[in-house]
């Protein structure tokens, strides 16, 4: 499961742009590394109901993905099924 990761830039005159990047690996400790990643960053620029909406939101991002995965995988396993009969 991928999570999207919060990248910060910094212009020249101070104001910073948050951006949501896919992440392009999976893994448990890379998918941990980088949600520390974010809460740094988000600890710094964002206030704690605005950093809990996003956690809250990206949490229901997570779960939903993951039902279209397992849909995904029903969907093929129902066609795997019905191509043997």
């Amino acid at each position: 499961m991928t999570s999207p990761t919060l990248t910060t830039t910094r212009s020249a005159n101070s104001s910073s742009t948050a951006v949501l990047d896919r992440p392009t690996t999976t893994g448990n400790a890379t998918q941990t590394d980088r949600q520390s990643r974010v809460l740094e960053a988000m600890k710094a620029q964002y206030r704690i109901d605005q950093q809990v909406k996003f956690l809250h939101l990206q949490a229901e991002a997570d779960t939903l993905f993951q039902q279209l995965q397992v849909m995904k995988q029903q969907r093929q396993a129902s066609g795997l099924v019905d191509s043997a009969n």
